[in-house]
């Protein structure tokens, strides 16, 4: 059973944090931020009686869940910041679930494990010459010569 994710909580009025933004005539905006609605209150006096357009807020940050399905967490629920297709599926023949190395931007990296003996790709690796044994690209190139 997948495990319900944690809602945040409600934001109280020591959770959240307050904001002035301020219009001056020519146009400059500014957001100012304060740690507590004192703070917000001390600044919102200092403005009294000047030539200044003022909105004030006050707001709970929303945090961004970890990938790689990442949703907005807020209060009311969390909601999801990708989209999934509903319809036009195309069907796959292959059956296979890999990466699809063609629609990625970089294809992906195989990794192997460290062997106990190093690995020597000596030019007799990669001889067809002496030993009838199938070399490496035998099984993945074709001969060129056939």
């Amino acid at each position: 059973m997948a495990e319900e994710q944690k809602q945040p909580e409600q934001p109280t009025i020591d959770t959240v944090r307050f904001y002035a933004a301020i219009l001056t005539p020519d146009g400059a905006y500014t957001v100012q931020e304060f740690d507590t609605l004192e703070d917000l209150q001390t600044r919102l006096a200092e403005l009294v009686d000047r030539d200044v357009t003022v909105f004030s807020f006050a707001g709970a940050q929303l945090k961004v869940s970890k990938p790689p399905f990442r949703h907005l967490l807020t209060p009311w629920g969390a909601k999801p910041l990708f989209s999934v297709p509903t319809e036009n599926f195309e069907e796959d023949e292959t059956g296979y679930l890999g990466l699809d190395p063609v629609h990625l931007e970089a294809p992906p990296q195989v990794r192997v494990l460290a062997a106990k003996q190093p690995f020597s790709a000596s030019d007799e690796f990669f001889s067809d010459e002496g030993d009838n044994v199938t070399n490496i690209f035998d099984t993945i190139l074709p001969d060129p010569d056939n």
